[in-house]
């Protein structure tokens, strides 16, 4: 039989704010972190919105101690682990490094970085270079960052797979946890702001206004034109349920089910998408083993772009059929923007948090319904529900798709 897994710990660093408590204030009372960017200098392009962690202070969590070698995104990272583990009341004598993992999503992690050290290496004498300008400029670099602060001795995974990357590393420590290769997994995601990634997504045509309308992040709305860019770290504590017990944490949630497909190439139709992401909510359902009518609410990945948005809200309606109507939807992103490898565990601890409060935040800046989006969108004002089981999906611009579905613990 497969073990059970339940989240014991939570840890944010967001553009909202960089504790759980303030992010989940600021979701419900509909504030937005999306302001003008101020580390970039956007002078000489259009899109001058993001959503920029501002008030993290690493010190008060990581110490000070070689923390002038550490890029914002292991800042990012760490904090929001030390947060969870707090959070979790797990004990930091590394009693428990044997049985703990580290298993965290990045699209694109250290990007920045990385070109920037090789660009020394290139232009300068490698002999000449400090050896800790390459300290931190990895993909994996963060991920052993956790490991060793944290005194981690089991395993230790950094997935990347696109936008997907955070909800398919709680999906793997899941799967990890359920086989009995470890007790306890810190996971999520991690994704920080720089001028390489902003080009990427601009190059790419796919940031808000570029076409000369409103930027901002308006997720399912008619008159959604492309995303705000994020950043941020979202961890959560994944602990086998009866380790969790014995040592009497407090519980969040459970995880239930994980699903995952993939399109495959550029050149697939509209409706093989849909197709897909319907069966990845099939497979979450399927591993759940609950009904799909047992829904309560769906966390959608809605980041306000025209396709990704219609391909889902197709895919939930054509998945659902005339009950798509009444199962209420929400969209965070509306409130902290796209932040890419780690959207999607940011979606998973606003979930946890609806289903512990009995409230869920609503979409903000959502103004004009869209014909071809026939959903119960959750606007205006937050929406009281008791919370049994809530589907988290979570999309890929390659065709990555994946979904968690999350329960509540009824121990």
């Amino acid at each position: 039989m497969k073990k059970r897994v339940v989240v014991t710990g939570m840890g944010v660093v967001s553009p909202l704010g960089c504790t759980k408590e303030e992010f989940w204030d600021n979701l419900l009372n509909g504030k937005s972190g999306i302001e003008p960017m101020t580390t970039l200098d956007l002078s000489p392009y259009k899109c001058k919105l993001g959503g920029e962690v501002r008030d993290l202070h690493p010190e008060i969590h990581l110490g000070s101690k070689g923390l002038k070698y550490l890029n914002k995104g292991t800042r990012f990272l760490g904090s929001a682990a030390k947060m969870a583990l707090n959070d979790a009341q797990l004990p930091p004598d590394g009693s428990l490094s044997d049985q703990m993992g580290v298993v965290i999503g990045s699209s694109l992690g250290n990007f920045s970085e990385t070109t920037d050290y090789f660009y020394e290496i290139i232009r300068n004498n490698p002999s000449e270079l400090s050896p800790m300008l390459s300290y931190d400029v990895a993909l994996n670099s963060s991920i052993n960052y956790v490991s060793v602060v944290f005194k981690i001795k089991g395993l230790a995974r950094t997935i990347s797979s696109g936008f997907t990357s955070s909800v398919d590393a709680v999906g793997n420590a899941f799967t990890m946890i359920q086989r009995d290769m470890a007790r306890v997994i810190i996971t999520g995601g991690v994704e920080q702001i720089s001028i390489d990634l902003y080009l990427i997504f601009y190059i790419r045509g796919l940031l808000s206004g570029l076409d000369g309308k409103r930027e901002g992040s308006t997720p399912f709305d008619k008159e959604r034109n492309g995303f705000v860019m994020s950043e941020g770290s979202y961890v959560v504590i994944l602990e086998e349920l009866q380790h969790a017990l014995d040592r009497g944490a407090h519980i969040y949630a459970e995880i239930r089910g994980f699903g995952n497909t993939f399109v495959g190439g550029r050149d697939y139709s509209q409706e093989e998408r849909i197709r897909r992401a319907e069966k990845a909510m099939y497979y979450a359902l399927e591993d759940a083993n609950i009904k799909k009518e047992d829904i309560n609410i769906i966390g959608a990945n809605a980041n306000g772009c025209q396709m990704q948005d219609a391909v889902e809200a197709k895919a939930i309606q054509s998945f659902y059929g005339p009950a798509s109507q009444h199962i209420p939807v929400s969209a965070i992103k509306s409130n902290i923007g796209e932040s890419y490898g780690t959207a999607g565990a940011a979606q998973v601890i606003s979930t946890i948090m609806s289903m512990n409060t009995g409230t869920v935040p609503y979409i903000i800046n959502y103004k004009e319904r869209d014909p071809e989006i026939s959903l119960n969108l959750i606007s205006e004002t937050p929406l009281k529900r008791d919370i049994r089981n809530a589907m988290i999906n979570n999309f890929d611009y390659e065709g990555n798709n994946s979904c968690l579905i999350v329960s509540n613990f009824n121990g």
